[in-house]
């Protein structure tokens, strides 16, 4: 988004400061798993339940977000061409999708464990490509899979009780199928435009349907009158609009803005293996602020779900990747 800054300094050096942004981007979505539970504790006994919390949530925070970057970035509204704003409106569409049910898994799971889960999408994006695509899906893909699957099964084992993952897991378990069908839309079309020029419609999109799934939400339950005066309610607590405005300031805006600056920077596997520290960061965030517990079950399924996620990657890093495979 917009023009990078420049830099004095050599080639090494303009690479260790776009690796060290990204880690800070990473770090950045890390935490906002906490806060968007944050929410959900404080929306507990909501009108229309936990949905409608959660598509509260969303339509408050894009519309936010795109509203911050229309004062600080104005061109990325006004130079977008029709298609640019055609093709970050259908990758928002499926974002928004996968987005609601984390949201709203977040009720009933923890933040580390949401952020592992969801990370699974980078290990499903080869299997969609092979399933839309037909691209040749390698065995090392497969067995990455299979592994961060078997990290999944470990973060839902509940002492006494066997592996049974709760609704907040299985919605996320979904949200990560969305997020891998948005990257391999982001892949395969992205490509084609300035990828900057599709936040304005990705944003507004996501915003503009949360909201109108908001307000049907709304309509056939509580009502928009006593829906509108609890969001007042929810806006007029202190904790809850700091969240709401670090939510969007942070990971929604600054994030998004400085990876599209500084990715381009480095190698794609580099990238790749920076992200893999989200979930790593929101647990730690969330194990801090005593969100989750630090049980051996978090340390051995967040353990494979980052391994599965590392042997889907390293054919990249090795060099090996097939022809047509995706590139996140």
């Amino acid at each position: 988004m917009g023009k990078a800054p420049e830099i004095a300094d050599g080639p090494r050096d303009r690479t260790a400061q776009a690796t060290a942004m990204l880690v800070l981007v990473t770090l950045l979505w890390g935490l906002s798993f906490a806060w968007m539970k944050n929410w959900q504790e404080a929306a507990q006994g909501a009108p229309g339940g936990p949905l409608l919390a959660s598509l509260t949530l969303i339509a408050l925070r894009m519309p936010l977000a795109l509203l911050v970057i229309a004062a600080w970035r104005p061109r990325l509204l006004t130079a977008p061409t029709r298609r640019e704003h055609a093709v970050g409106a259908l990758i928002g569409v499926t974002f928004t999708a996968g987005f609601v049910l984390q949201v709203w898994g977040l009720n009933w799971t923890t933040p580390a464990l949401s952020a592992f889960v969801t990370s699974l999408g980078s290990a499903w994006a080869p299997l969609l490509a092979w399933a839309c695509l037909g691209v040749a899906v390698g065995r090392l893909n497969l067995l990455g899979l299979a592994v961060a699957l078997a990290g999944t099964a470990v973060l839902g084992l509940k002492r006494g009780e066997g592996w049974s993952p709760g609704p907040g897991e299985a919605l996320t378990l979904l949200a990560s199928l969305l997020f891998a069908l948005e990257l391999l839309q982001l892949d395969r079309l992205g490509r084609t435009v300035n990828s900057a020029h599709l936040t304005a419609a990705f944003l507004g999109t996501s915003g503009a349907l949360a909201g109108l799934a908001a307000v049907a939400v709304a309509t056939r339950g509580p009502g928009l009158s006593e829906w509108s005066g609890w969001v007042a309610d929810m806006l007029g607590r202190s904790a809850v609009l700091r969240d709401l405005a670090l939510m969007t300031l942070l990971p929604t805006v600054l994030a998004f803005h400085w990876m599209n600056v500084y990715q381009p920077r480095v190698p794609v596997s580099r990238a790749a293996l920076i992200y893999l520290l989200e979930p790593v960061f929101s647990a730690a965030f969330s194990v801090w602020w005593q969100l989750d517990q630090l049980t051996s079950n978090l340390l051995l399924g967040g353990g494979l779900v980052l391994a599965g996620n590392l042997l889907v990657e390293l054919p990249r890093w090795l060099g090996a990747a097939p022809s047509g495979a995706v590139e996140k």
